[in-house]
């Protein structure tokens, strides 16, 4: 059964997009309270041994659209709906078999800096295209260790934080 799960999101007219895009392909909707948070992701899609907990956990300030048994298409255009409406979710997750187990707070502050790491890596891409034109033109010893150090973040897979990202950045900067 597709499912959408939102969380915080803010305004009537914005609830009122969400909704109709959601009818417009026949998939059911869930809001998640403050006060559920604590909930298993798996819980509010309705799985099957998953049962309300009474788990507690801070309210995250971010609102959250997660995409449950979504075809890729079906997804598309749900969301080529909803831009089409004017509404652009920056922070959505599609449920997977291991976040289904991860609070629902932990699942919206696993996105909020997954994204915070995807926005730093990109303007770390551009400056870093700055430095590989420079360096090629008139090479330093500080651009090879800045680009060096950039390249090796990507060892650090699902460990990297944004603040990495932008300490490469920094480096990068420098060196021009």
């Amino acid at each position: 059964m597709s499912q959408i799960i939102f969380y915080g999101v803010e305004g009537e007219a914005r609830r009122a997009h969400l909704l109709e895009a959601a009818a417009a392909q026949a998939i059911d909707l869930r809001e998640v309270e403050k006060e559920e948070v604590g909930e298993l992701l798996g819980y509010f899609a309705g799985l099957e041994g998953y049962e309300k907990t009474g788990d507690k956990a801070e309210a995250p300030d971010e609102e959250l659209v997660v995409f449950v048994d979504l075809h890729s298409h079906d997804l598309q255009e749900i969301l080529l709906a909803l831009r089409e409406m004017g509404e652009i979710f920056p922070h959505k997750a599609a449920m997977t078999e291991t976040n289904k187990d991860w609070s629902f707070a932990r699942l919206i502050n696993h996105i909020r800096r997954e994204n915070a790491v995807i926005q730093a890596w990109s303007q770390m891409m551009a400056v870093a295209k700055e430095v590989i034109e420079a360096q090629e033109s008139e090479p330093t010893q500080a651009r090879d260790e800045a680009l060096t150090f950039a390249k090796n973040l990507r060892l650090k897979g699902e460990d990297i934080e944004e603040s990495d990202v932008r300490e490469a950045i920094r480096r990068l900067k420098e060196s021009l």
